[in-house]
């Protein structure tokens, strides 16, 4: 007895565990609340995306639903009527809403689902219908993802502040929904023009005082919106506010007038210059659009820091939407230098020669000087164009203080003359305007090649004059000579007459 005791004990003791575990299985099994959200990945950083739900929806069953019935949200009455709706759905005589088209799984980002979805986006956003989204997300910095969170099962729009493309999704579905961000992001392109050959590149090099041509061209991708071009030049380039022009073709033949330029005062702080692009410019577009931007710029003299080149950085970016933005886009105008080793004839060492005056020249025509020292000169832009003073006057050397604007240089016996601000071109010259005292005047200019490295030194040759006679030297001697051998002929003269007498 008590053995069948122990067993029913046993038995009992089994069941209650098995019950208990029974339970907690059948609690596992319990659905899981539906999950409305949508995940949108590849997102923006920075940019807002919003669902719209354009219909109601009612599923057979929300964790695995297998039948759909919709019907028109209130507030989206008034787009039933339009063009875009109408191509793709119907409303029956129960109100439901059915497609207008059998071939949906078909259709692609440019077709009528593409284009009711950018409809449907604009006619959400109008303010005088203030349709308000479910639900929103903002793309956190350093994140690429982010899931919209939805209170009710529908057929959202889901839109970006980014402007371009609209999508459309359902949820519920049969799985987890997540759609990808499959909009173009705006960029932009820039160059500079090489004047030595009129090629278009990412650098050049330029003399202080010449105009720099720039391009950019700017790629907008379809329904982009918010769309600025921000412009920014180093302190030496100076650029010419009229120059900027923005065209709609390659060829630079059609203007686009509806481009705000912003410049000085008026441009966003800390660009050179902005062009503001009108939302319409991509409104109706179905692919990128481009715009074409030249302008030009002054190298000035802040290129040259005192006996130092400053490369010139111009950078340009693109922003667009919320928070969207390309990267930087740059390029890299520079200038150079040469020196000039004058020495006199025969010099094996080489040693500088003082006071030889010489007027550089480009192309035939006199370059004006700014002199930082006496063995640095640096071109002048137009903004220190004055009028320039020699170092020579009727008077002969002149000294010319530090500071001054000066039409020519001066060499001296400590160091190399330095030319900074110069272009790397071959069509440079130096003349001789005055020579050392005791030396010869070159008859020629000489030309000067400026190589790249800024290692060109131009070593000038000088050479003395011959000695002619004057009264402290051999000139007399001559003339004590003569009148010696005149004295000496007459006396013989004179001897020979007496004795023939």
């Amino acid at each position: 007895m008590k053995t069948i005791k122990r067993i029913l004990a046993l038995v009992l003791t089994m069941t209650m565990v098995l019950s208990i575990g029974a339970a907690a299985f059948a609690e596992d099994e319990t659905p899981a609340a539906p999950d409305y959200s949508i995940t949108v990945n590849n997102a923006k950083e920075g940019e807002t995306y919003s669902a719209y739900k354009m219909f109601d929806l009612s599923v057979d069953d929300p964790s695995n639903p297998t039948a759909y019935r919709y019907t028109v949200n209130s507030s989206w009455e008034g787009f039933t009527e339009t063009a875009e709706f109408q191509a793709v759905y119907s409303i029956d005589d129960q109100g439901y809403v059915t497609s207008a088209s059998p071939s949906q799984e078909t259709w692609d980002g440019i077709n009528d689902l593409s284009k009711v979805a950018d409809a449907a986006a604009k006619f959400a956003k109008d303010p005088e219908r203030n349709i308000e989204p479910a639900g929103s997300v903002i793309i956190a910095e350093g994140e690429s993802s982010g899931k919209i969170e939805l209170d009710e099962p529908g057929y959202y729009i889901i839109t970006s502040t980014l402007g371009s493309r609209a999508m459309i999704e359902t949820t519920p579905s049969s799985s987890a929904v997540t759609i990808n961000e499959k909009n173009d992001a705006d960029n932009i392109h820039k160059s500079v023009k090489e004047d030595s050959n009129g090629a278009w590149g990412g650098s050049n090099d330029a003399q202080i005082g010449d105009t720099v041509y720039f391009k950019s061209v700017v790629d907008i991708a379809a329904r982009s919106v918010k769309v600025v071009i921000h412009d920014i030049m180093d302190d030496g380039l100076t650029l010419h506010a009229d120059s900027i022009k923005v065209y709609l073709d390659a060829n630079l033949t059609d203007s686009y007038e509806d481009a705000v330029i912003k410049t000085g005062e008026a441009a966003d702080e800390g660009d050179t210059f902005t062009i503001v692009i009108p939302d319409a410019f991509a409104a109706d577009a179905n692919a990128i659009k481009n715009l074409y931007i030249v302008y030009d710029a002054e190298l000035n003299s802040n290129a040259v820091n005192g006996v130092s080149i400053v490369d010139q950085e111009n950078k340009t970016r693109v922003s667009f939407g919320d928070k969207g933005s390309s990267t930087w886009a740059e390029t890299v105008t520079t200038t150079h230098k040469f020196s000039v080793l004058k020495y006199r004839s025969g010099d094996e060492e080489k040693k500088n020669l003082a006071n030889a005056v010489f007027a550089l020249e480009k192309n035939g025509v006199a370059v004006k000087l700014y002199k930082i020292d006496a063995n640095n000169y640096r071109v002048v832009d137009s903004a220190s164009d004055g009028d320039a003073v020699s170092h020579v006057s009727e008077e002969g050397i002149v000294a010319r203080d530090n500071g001054s604007i000066v039409s020519d240089f001066i060499t001296v016996e400590d160091g190399n003359i330095v030319i900074w601000g110069v272009d790397s071109d071959d069509d440079y010259a130096i003349r001789e305007i005055h020579a050392p005292e005791g030396y010869n005047m070159l008859a020629e200019p000489v030309a000067v090649k400026v190589d790249v490295n800024d290692s060109s030194v131009l070593e000038v040759e000088n050479n003395t004059g011959i000695e002619l006679p004057s009264t402290g030297g051999i000139g007399t001697t001559i003339f004590y000579i003569v009148g010696i051998m005149l004295i000496i002929c007459a006396g013989v003269m004179f001897i020979l007459r007496r004795r023939n007498g």
